[in-house]
């Protein structure tokens, strides 16, 4: 993706998108219905009083207000109960639910269409075929405001929810593992060893959220240069921290492109970081365990979801799209460490919470290779914090008994 387009994305996501683009559209579509009014001959064989298209948008006008305030209200809510009963980080997940943003702009657009009619109405600039098509464009509304409505009355029921977020939480971790696939080579060459070349630093302080490995592929080939990214998306850049390393000649004008392929910001975003969606998962699993909310059964839900994302994460993509561009592979020991870490230490002293820990780290260990050693390495940390945090000796024994590898 290149950076116009993430930043294009990052556009569309966010809550005023799609209630602007939908008052734009109900807009022009009054515009349209006047202009096409044009061609329709006058002298038809039945027409609409003024007053008659008027009252129906003014009754569409009063209720969709009404609607919309209801809505956004709701919306308010529902960001709330997830900052409180989940994690904070969870938010943008709501706020760029495409469902609950189409709904509020169609009654955001059906009320701002209602304005500018009446407001021509009022204004005398509709003539009798305008009139006709306003009501038949105005039917077309109603219907589409009843769809809205009827779809919003079963959103409200799971928006904010901790078992919603956790699912939206663990979709935007697999969409995130599907764009950086395997390894999370990002089409680049993978590193061996340890890497070389002049540092280029970052020019803000904040989180990497996006590269535009294009971009820095093309600056390699017209200045015959190697570069090494040291920070993946996600990573924490300051002017003491390099982005990437360049092994070549590189003036000041170049270092400047370099660092401008790199999309920093004061938060971190799920798009191209993986280990982002684990560690909210690992959070909303630790609010749970916390002695005010006492959850166990969400701790167990987020483990299952987890481990589902993680065992069906995809293969490694083998085309080298990038050939001057090296990056180091995902460590497995730090997807272990992100998503069962928080969970080991805030559940030690559940026993069903690492118990089904544990049985979710063995899957791990035998149906993906590549996360074995790691798996085996956090049961063993997970048996060592619940065994010091555990005062029954059964629930001990249970553990010990449950650490052992087929």
């Amino acid at each position: 993706m290149s950076q116009i387009a993430f930043k294009f994305r990052q556009i569309v996501q966010r809550m005023w998108f799609l209630p602007a683009a939908f008052s734009l559209l109900a807009v022009l579509t009054l515009l349209i219905a006047f202009g096409l009014a044009r061609l329709i001959p006058d002298g038809l064989p039945f027409t609409l009083s003024s007053e008659a298209v008027e009252s129906i948008l003014t009754v569409l006008a009063s209720s969709m207000l009404t609607v919309a305030v209801f809505a956004l209200s709701t919306i308010v809510s529902a960001l709330a109960s997830a900052s409180s009963q989940t994690t904070p980080r969870a938010v943008p997940l709501i706020v760029g639910d495409r469902s609950a943003q189409t709904s509020i702009s169609v009654f955001i657009g059906a009320f701002l269409f209602s304005i500018v009619g009446i407001i021509g109405l009022s204004a005398g600039i509709y003539s009798e075929a305008s009139r006709l098509l306003l009501f038949a464009v105005t039917l077309g509304v109603v219907v589409l405001v009843v769809a809205a409505l009827i779809r919003w009355i079963g959103q409200i029921s799971a928006i904010g929810r901790v078992g919603e977020t956790v699912s939206r939480a663990g979709e935007a971790a697999e969409k995130a593992f599907r764009t950086v696939p395997g390894k999370g080579l990002l089409g680049c060459r993978e590193l061996a060893g340890d890497p070389s070349g002049d540092p280029i630093f970052s020019r803000k302080t904040g989180y990497v959220q996006h590269i535009d490995i294009g971009r820095l592929q093309d600056h390699a080939d017209e200045n015959d240069l190697l570069i090494t990214i040291t920070s993946r998306p996600g990573a924490y850049a300051a002017p003491d921290r390099p982005l990437v390393l360049v092994a070549g000649t590189v003036d000041e004008a170049l270092a400047e492109k370099l660092a401008g392929a790199f999309t920093v910001g004061s938060a971190r975003t799920f798009d191209s970081d993986p280990r982002f969606g684990l560690i909210v998962l690992a959070e909303i699993a630790g609010k749970a365990m916390s002695p005010g909310i006492n959850d166990p059964g969400t701790a167990i839900a987020v483990i299952g979801t987890l481990v589902r994302v993680l065992t069906e994460r995809p293969e490694e993509d083998s085309e080298l799209k990038y050939e001057r561009v090296l990056v180091a592979p995902l460590d497995p020991h730090d997807l272990m460490a992100d998503a069962f870490r928080p969970i080991a230490r805030d559940g030690a002293g559940s026993i069903e919470v690492i118990l089904r820990m544990i049985a979710g780290l063995k899957t791990l260990a035998r149906c993906r290779p590549e996360l074995e050693h790691a798996a085996k390495g956090m049961i063993k940390d997970a048996v060592e914090r619940g065994t010091a945090a555990m005062s029954a000796k059964s629930d001990k024994a249970a553990l010990k008994a449950a650490a052992v590898m087929e």
